[in-house]
């Protein structure tokens, strides 16, 4: 008994002991959450949506942040300029978006690696038609407003100076919102802002950029330990994944920047030229075709061409879409002039110096398979190399694709995407390089022939083609792309895509309506005879 009673003793000890560790580690884990008090400032940086959810390019940094440091934030929300104050006399302990000068860095600390790029504009009244870039003059004697104390001043000052510009400066510490208001009312004859906050901006025109700079974080000047962490979580971040801010930029800061404004002199071409015309290859569905009820555009590039119709903040555009047989003919219609653009193209650099073309930002993507036989899967990795590809005549974008990614493979020409199958079927040519998109439109030969396909692992691009000496319209194009969500094109791109496959599939009952109704009878039969035999089975239980 004084055995069994000193175990019980001695348990209990250890239990005491062990829940004293446990404890003041739990308590010591609790207290480690640190308080950060971190400026908001409503922005492509710091979001509020209806709901109060947030988000934004900060916002999903310091929320990163936070998962290596295990920060807990408080948000403090004022303007940008009234939170740098803040900042400088210790009132909050971090703020986003801030642009180094040796003058801030006397009170406040940087982050070693920064977050992030920006760009400066000038931006001007939508009805100001005197301040333009090509009269550098008409700046001189303006009223420009900027942000009190933010680096966009002395850049201007160094811009003013580098083009002979005397300008008025008023420094400003209200909100984007009420800057922009001033500027519409007259009060400002120009606004020096931002890039991003474009979208903020709304109805302001970018006129020309000033500058650029690196921004960063930046923590109260006393804090040298939240520094410290900080910098630790940055360069975790930064080190898992080099390009994490150019990710958040392309996510956050792209999509409203200062590319949504067309130019005045790209708006005077609009306005001289007038409507667009695109030149498209026909039958190549899920991205573009002519719709043969109707005869007009159909496919994944007419609802590209409505959404960049008015994807811009100052223009619209419109578009006339013309069908070829081929991309090639297509390419050939714009050289002679019938046509403006081309779509779809994918030349390389090189090929277009050649051709005298330029190619847009991509306007849709692509994975791009090989069609083989389905007893000879193995064909590509098994003949190192000697594959004979059977490609359309006239579609320059699968030559230019073979030589850039598999130059090795020899190619032979058919007069069309039927021929080039029947060709694999017969062993004349081991695949058929083909777009995933594309397969509904080949589904019944490949099963017909016992084809299947495999993949390439490489991605094809596709963009706008237009001619080399149509640097306004290029600029114009490469706008629209930017400006239209990658998104929607492949949301439009999936809709044709299974669409053209509900289409075959009723195509192929209408052609075999005595086989489908045989099917149904044989059902309907089979359904009945399982009805009647339950019935028996239930009697007899």
């Amino acid at each position: 008994m004084r055995e069994f009673l000193k175990r019980v003793v001695g348990i209990g000890l250890v239990l005491i002991a062990a829940a004293g560790l446990v404890m003041p580690l739990t308590a010591s884990a609790q207290g480690a959450q640190k308080v950060v008090r971190v400026g908001w400032y409503e922005s492509a940086f710091n979001r509020t949506d209806e709901l109060g959810r947030r988000s934004g390019y900060a916002y999903e940094y310091q929320q990163k942040i936070a998962s290596y440091t295990g920060w807990k934030y408080e948000y403090v929300q004022k303007s940008w300029p009234e939170l740098l104050e803040m900042l400088m006399q210790g009132k909050i302990d971090l703020l986003s978006d801030v642009s180094y000068t040796d003058e801030r860095a006397e009170s406040i600390l940087y982050s070693t690696l920064p977050m992030g790029a920006e760009e400066y504009y000038i931006y001007t009244a939508p009805d100001n038609d005197e301040i333009t870039l090509e009269n550098i003059r008409s700046f001189s004697g303006k009223k420009v407003g900027i942000n009190k104390g933010s680096v966009q001043v002395g850049m201007f000052r160094a811009w003013a100076e580098a083009n002979g510009v005397e300008a008025e400066i008023v420094e400003l510490t209200c909100a984007e919102s009420e800057s922009l208001k001033m500027l519409m009312d007259g009060e400002l004859d120009m606004l020096v802002s931002l890039d991003y906050l474009a979208e903020d901006l709304k109805g302001a025109v970018p006129i020309c950029k000033i500058g650029a700079s690196d921004f960063f974080f930046a923590v109260s000047g006393g804090n040298q330990a939240l520094l410290t962490e900080l910098n630790a979580a940055m360069d975790r971040i930064q080190s898992a994944n080099r390009y994490f801010n150019q990710q958040l930029e392309a996510k956050y800061l792209s999509v409203s920047g200062s590319n949504r404004f067309l130019s005045t002199e790209e708006k005077t071409w609009l306005r001289e030229h007038g409507t667009i015309r695109v030149g498209y290859q026909d039958n190549y569905l899920a991205f573009c075709a002519r719709d043969p009820k109707t005869g007009e555009l159909t496919g994944a590039l007419k609802d590209y061409l409505d959404m960049a119709a008015d994807s811009l903040e100052n223009a619209h555009l419109d578009f006339e879409a013309v069908a070829y047989p081929t991309a090639n003919a297509a390419i050939e219609a714009m050289k002679s002039g019938e046509v403006d653009c081309m779509f779809p193209g994918n030349l390389t650099d090189y090929d277009c110096e050649v051709e005298g073309l330029s190619m847009t930002t991509p306007v849709a993507r692509t994975d791009m398979s090989a069609v083989v036989r389905e007893n000879d899967q193995q064909i590509l990795s098994e003949k190192n190399g000697r594959v004979v590809v059977a490609v359309n005549e006239g579609n320059p974008n699968y030559d230019i694709f073979l030589k850039e990614h598999f130059p090795e493979w020899q190619a032979i020409y058919y007069k069309d995407t039927p021929t080039c199958l029947k060709a694999v079927a017969d062993e004349m040519a081991d695949c058929v390089l083909i777009s995933n998109y594309r397969y509904n439109n080949i589904a019944d030969l490949c099963e017909k022939y016992d084809l299947t396909t495999v993949s390439t692992g490489v991605e094809l691009d596709y963009s706008l083609g237009v001619n080399r000496e149509d640097t306004v319209l290029y600029s114009i194009l490469c706008k629209t792309a930017g400006a239209v969500p990658e998104a929607s094109v492949n949301a439009a791109l999936s809709y044709y895509f299974a669409e053209e496959a509900r289409e075959g599939f009723v195509h192929t009952l209408k052609n075999n309506l005595g086989i489908a109704a045989a099917v149904l009878a044989a059902v309907v039969v089979l359904a009945a005879a399982l009805v009647i035999a339950i019935k028996k089975l239930r009697v007899k239980s």
